[in-house]
């Protein structure tokens, strides 16, 4: 019996291992969106819409129903205490487009006819980095805006919703920085 959980141990920490090892190594391909990010984009003429985002975090949006009013356009809805929660997931690394711009924030959608989730400009550690936007926080959650109604987004995979962030692929980044110049050569006259 003890060797058995000696290996049920083992096994677990392995499994647990490898799944952190995949998605740092999917993290690895991802930079954060910074403000120097959309400078440059601005600088080049590219259009933000053109640009493939994706959130580095699992956010969990959520909100109380009426009984009466069980309508859901987004999400899932499951019983919790008696209430009905309307519930919308965005799982890390799902792809977003840039829709609009709105008062420094880009509105990202990661869904076709769904509304867009707010990302702006962070604080403190994230000053530079494109973080979710969010109001009345609250033990690292906060109220967004989706679908025309508020939610309180939490993190799924972080301890609070201000650490999610906006990313982009590195390879975007790398066309960027990469300006190559051939030279043809030159022969003596």
């Amino acid at each position: 019996m003890k060797n058995l959980s000696k290996v049920l141990l083992i096994a677990g920490l392995l499994g647990l291992f490898a799944g952190c090892s995949s998605s740092r190594r999917m993290a690895k391909r991802y930079v954060p969106f910074t403000r120097e990010l959309k400078d440059r984009l601005e600088k080049e003429n590219i259009d933000i819409k053109q640009v493939q985002f994706y959130v580095d975090q699992k956010l969990i949006l959520s909100r109380y129903m009426d009984n009466n009013k069980a309508q859901v356009s987004s999400g899932k809805v499951r019983l919790e205490n008696g209430r009905y929660v309307n519930e919308v997931v965005v799982n890390p690394f799902t792809p977003g487009v840039c829709e609009e711009i709105s008062n420094g924030n880009l509105m990202v959608n990661f869904e076709k006819g769904n509304s867009d989730l707010g990302f702006g400009l962070g604080s403190t550690y994230t000053a530079n980095q494109f973080v979710l936007y969010g109001y009345d926080w609250r033990n690292g959650t906060a109220l967004v805006n989706f679908d025309s109604l508020k939610f309180r987004a939490s993190c799924g995979t972080c301890s609070d919703v201000a650490m999610a962030r906006l990313m982009i692929k590195k390879s975007v980044v790398d066309k960027f920085e990469k300006k190559t110049k051939v030279l043809s050569g030159r022969k003596v006259d």
